[in-house]
């Protein structure tokens, strides 16, 4: 174990080392891919590192802003959450990215952003809310019956037990507790309550005003899902033309999501519209920030 730990210090202390030697001792993540969840940010995140100009943090999700934020995030942390390898190689010229899909949600994260770097540039995928809250249920259906974990902060097992019951406890009952609390507690932020949030993770217009407050909307990239999926070589051009890196050659073969949720719970017709017509004032708001219309 002492060994273990020996090396890993070792390794801390040459990434500093390295980054040193080609003038990035005061080094910051460049770049965030905020969201939003079960829109593609995990597909994302495994095209850009694949990119010889971009390092990933290890392990998609670090949480930097939110569960495990602090004021001082410089380059002896930073040397625990990514590789050096590629910033040494190009002298420099390599870009940090890391991927958190809460960081669109949770409310005082782009504060957090905003001080840490106030020219970071952000990414955030978007997708129909009503499909994307139905893959959150999914998702979290799955977990709790195949591998007995919550996905969301539930220290009383409220939902976590029901999850695990969806014949019981299907998709609409979690709608209709989410609009009782919502009503309840006046507010749809993430604050308001932890669970459940199927719905209001899908209120993009609000969390994007979030962002606005703090930082030029020509600092945000916004995608639809369905852009990476159906265009990823034209998409990922236009990424990298955001980021200012030059064009890699990107091969199709290599672009492949390999996080493809299983949906096993049928959602009613009835509930789709009732959503799809809930989630159409802020749909308009979103289009109407972004300049932007999409087929929701």
């Amino acid at each position: 174990m002492k060994a273990a730990i020996k090396k890993i210090k070792m390794i801390y202390i040459i990434r500093y080392v390295c980054a040193s030697l080609v003038g990035k001792a005061d080094k910051k993540i460049d770049f965030l891919i905020i969201g939003a969840q079960k829109c593609g940010t995990s597909a994302l995140f495994d095209y850009m590192d694949k990119h010889p100009f971009c390092t990933g943090a290890v392990n998609k999700e670090r949480l930097l802003f939110t569960k495990y934020y602090k004021k001082k995030l410089g380059l002896k942390r930073l040397v625990g959450y990514f590789s050096f390898g590629k910033l040494f190689k190009n002298k420099g010229k390599c870009l940090f990215f890391e991927a958190t899909p809460d960081n669109i949600y949770e409310e005082d994260v782009p504060e957090r952003i905003f001080h840490y770097n106030p020219q970071i540039k952000m990414i955030l995928l978007v997708r129909e809310p009503v499909s994307r809250a139905i893959s959150e249920y999914n998702m979290a259906c799955w977990y709790a019956t195949e591998k007995n974990k919550c996905v969301r902060e539930d220290p009383e097992h409220e939902y976590f037990d029901r999850l695990k019951q969806p014949d019981k406890y299907p998709f609409e009952w979690f709608i209709k507790e989410e609009l009782r609390k919502m009503d309840e507690t006046g507010s749809c932020t993430s604050s308001a309550f932890h669970y459940p949030d199927f719905i209001r993770h899908g209120l993009y217009s609000d969390q994007l005003e979030r962002y606005y407050r703090y930082f030029s909307p020509d600092q945000l990239l916004i995608l639809e899902d369905k852009e990476l999926k159906l265009n990823k070589k034209q998409t990922l051009f236009r990424i990298e033309d955001f980021l200012k890196i030059p064009h890699y050659n990107w091969v199709e073969s290599d672009l492949v999501n390999s996080n493809i949720g299983v949906y096993t719970q049928q959602i009613s017709a009835e509930c789709k519209l009732f959503l799809k017509q809930f989630y159409k004032p802020w749909n308009e708001k979103f289009y109407e920030m972004t300049g932007k219309r999409m087929d929701w």
